[in-house]
């Protein structure tokens, strides 16, 4: 609810953003002196690395999920900074500016997480098909004979999570990535999706079909990207997997 001000003072009223929390985020804030921008994170912690790259601002923490980024009014007209954080696992790029005009000013930037979609442990392919069969043998083929052997561990804290890229197969006009995600320490949790991309430099999407199956004892998820219509040329693989303790990245 905006507070009841002036007309001179209504521009300066607090305003809030809803942000995403993504793997990789950039976004900028325009605040003006001496009224200060306030970050609200999701529940748990705020960021474990936060850093400001001129002197002039200066950030305080206010309880168990906020950070206050504020500036002094001085002699310049305007200011700018840039605030480098990470939590667990999204990595935020934020620029702030200073302005007079209080149209433009943000008061609290609140951080959401993305939806976790739960997978089911008793998911399981109906009608048999050449897609069913690639999906199968991409998941659950032996690993004896894959065709990829590729692997990346991240950690979380106490945890780890370890990625593996099995095979990448080809059915008439389709192509499955068969991929598995493995906890180490304790259960994996959810996944709530994958992401394909490819590129060296400039990173393009690839519209992919994903399933997944969560193991008895829910330490391992097996899953399977279907591309369709197939990827041809691709030199440079990068695949995004979001799950409950954060996302990993895989690039081959």
């Amino acid at each position: 609810m905006i507070p009841i001000l002036p007309p001179s003072l209504r521009p300066f009223a607090p305003h809030a953003r809803r942000v995403m929390l993504r793997p990789y985020c950039a976004l900028s804030a325009t605040i003006v002196p001496d009224l200060g921008l306030r970050l609200i994170f999701p529940r748990g912690a705020p960021p474990a690395r936060f850093a400001l790259t001129n002197p002039l601002f200066s950030a305080v923490r206010l309880g168990g999920r906020a950070i206050l980024i504020t500036v002094s009014r001085g002699t310049h007209k305007r200011y700018c900074a840039n605030a480098f954080m990470d939590w667990r696992g999204s990595y935020v790029s934020l620029l702030v500016c200073t302005t007079a005009k209080g149209r433009r000013y943000t008061s609290d930037i609140r951080f959401v997480r993305p939806r976790v979609v739960q997978t089911s442990p008793r998911a399981r392919i109906v009608r048999p098909s050449p897609w069913a069969r690639a999906w199968a043998y991409a998941a659950f083929g032996p690993m004896s004979q894959t065709s990829i052997r590729k692997r990346v561990v991240v950690t979380r804290g106490p945890r780890a999570i370890v990625l593996r890229v099995r095979r990448l197969l080809s059915v008439p006009g389709e192509q499955v990535l068969g991929f598995a995600v493995t906890g180490v320490k304790g259960a994996l949790g959810a996944v709530g999706g994958a992401v394909l991309y490819r590129g060296r430099h400039k990173w393009r999407r690839i519209p992919t079909a994903t399933a997944c199956r969560v193991s008895p004892r829910h330490h391992r998820v097996v899953c399977a990207l279907a591309l369709a219509p197939p990827a041809r040329g691709v030199r440079r693989w990068h695949l995004m997997v979001l799950t409950a303790l954060g996302p990993v990245r895989l690039s081959w």
